[in-house]
């Protein structure tokens, strides 16, 4: 674990500096030490005196060198030595030297920076394995006893590589970073995380450091994990009694429980199979241990009960948060029109439109198969008239015509733009010179053609 991290820094002869630093056992501190005001930086090497340890010697420039458990960073843009000792174990406590050589001119000189590391005990706080769910909230807390403490910098970092990477702190304006929020509350301060996703996973620190300087050291260490969660979206309607359940997976603490709200790791509780009657107003639940589910009742519903509700698990491991295994997105309207509406926004569209897509061609199949069903009836009529017009029968008629009708049978089946039929008259005179012309008009709109036979004699009456 992380330690709170004291730093009083003093002037002492030989131009030795000496800072106190607290910590925390299993936990990490980050001090440093400034550069000589003389002398090359470039030319400088350093020694790290340790209690009960060999010395270590380090002149790489801006890059983290690890030795076991410490790892040392010569910052030449600002000038210092940064020191971190990570896990801090009992023998890590005691006195730590730094030691700057540089050359001046023909001579070597030599600058100590000496730190004193102590064990703190009052606000180390074991680790803590906190799940979060995917595209929803959750809050870290980081508590203080009494006041103590009150006047230091409260920080909020993450691991990363050799060091924590701040993300927020007291100190910081705005108290947010893109979807991280600090909020100080009475006993410290919690940072909430909005629309975990996977990059969120890892391990977070809570810390405090002084005012002034840059040393600093944590006091809790938190495991972020970050999982998915069963959704399920529920429509209601104001006045309805709605039941809903909940599969829990096995090895479940016995303890269940409904809360509600967008973060579950803080939401409200609204009923619990931890108590004695889990008939709570208009809440109430039924664990079915032999089905591994629980089963909800929301009576009379309202309007406020819209929101987001969690069903999970008190955990029996006070190092771990509470389990959650299913989430219920209720929508609760007035009426069942603006319900629908719901429904379609929330993505059910496609389905009515799928529906509507199928019932449009169907129709219109339809209307299609009985248009053509309607001009094949009126082209299959059982027969059609036909005006003939033939040529005067004796010579001296002149050029009038006269009519002759016939009826003509259409084909069994028709061409669809030409309708054939052969019309037999009556055998003409021996009169008649020249070739009979006819013409049959069909009652349609296409053409039709009819072979006629010359009739052998004449016929008064017309055919």
């Amino acid at each position: 674990m992380r330690g709170f991290l004291l730093l009083i820094l003093t002037l002492m002869a030989g131009c030795e500096a000496s800072s106190e630093v607290k910590g925390c056992k299993g936990g990490w501190v980050e001090f440093s030490c400034k550069y000589p005001k003389e002398g090359n930086i470039e030319d400088q090497s350093t020694e790290v005196d340790r209690p009960n340890k060999p010395k270590i010697v380090s002149s790489v420039k801006n890059m983290w060198e690890n030795k076991d458990n410490i790892s040392l960073f010569h910052d030449t843009k600002n000038k210092r030595l940064r020191v971190v000792i990570r896990e801090l174990r009992d023998e890590d406590f005691g006195k730590y030297k730094c030691k700057f050589f540089q050359r001046q001119g023909s001579k070597h000189d030599t600058k100590e920076q000496e730190i004193k590391l102590e064990k703190e005990d009052d606000i180390c706080k074991r680790l803590f394995n906190q799940t979060a769910y995917r595209n929803a909230k959750t809050t870290i807390t980081c508590d203080y006893p009494g006041n103590k403490y009150s006047s230091r910098v409260k920080f909020f970092c993450k691991d990363k590589g050799s060091t924590c990477e701040d993300i927020l702190s007291t100190k910081s304006s705005p108290l947010t970073n893109g979807t991280f929020t600090l909020t100080n509350t009475n006993r410290g301060f919690s940072v909430s995380i909005s629309n975990v996703s996977s990059q969120d996973d890892g391990v977070y620190w809570c810390g405090l450091k002084p005012k002034e300087g840059s040393s600093r050291a944590a006091t809790r260490r938190i495991q972020l994990k970050v999982q998915d969660i069963t959704t399920s979206r529920i429509f209601s309607t104001v006045g309805q009694d709605l039941t809903f359940w909940c599969i829990y997976p096995n090895g479940s603490s016995i303890k269940k429980f409904i809360c509600k709200g967008e973060d579950p790791s803080v939401c409200q509780r609204l009923v619990s199979t931890a108590q004695r009657n889990m008939n709570t107003g208009r809440f109430s639940m039924k664990d079915d241990t032999t089905k591994a589910n629980i089963t909800v009742t929301i009576r009379n519903m309202r309007l406020d009960d819209n929101g987001t509700y969690w069903c999970g698990a008190d955990s029996t491991d006070p190092g771990r948060s509470d389990e959650f295994f299913h989430k219920l997105l209720i929508t609760v309207d007035e009426s069942w029109l603006t319900l629908v509406i719901a429904v379609i926004t929330s993505g059910a569209v496609l389905v009515l439109v799928f529906v509507f897509c199928v019932v449009f061609f169907c129709k219109r199949s339809e209307r299609l198969r009985n248009a053509r069903n309607k001009e094949a009836q009126e082209n299959n009529d059982d027969h059609s008239y036909a005006e003939i017009q033939e040529l005067p029968q004796k010579p001296n008629s002149g050029t009038a015509l006269k009519t002759v009708y016939a009826t003509a049978n259409f084909p069994t089946h028709p061409s669809a733009s030409i309708l054939y039929s052969k019309v037999i008259l009556p055998t003409c005179s021996a009169e008649v010179k020249g070739d009979t012309y006819c013409t049959v008009t069909g009652n349609g709109q296409s053409s039709a053609c009819s072979t006629v036979n010359q009739p052998s004699r004449l016929s008064e009456d017309h055919l």
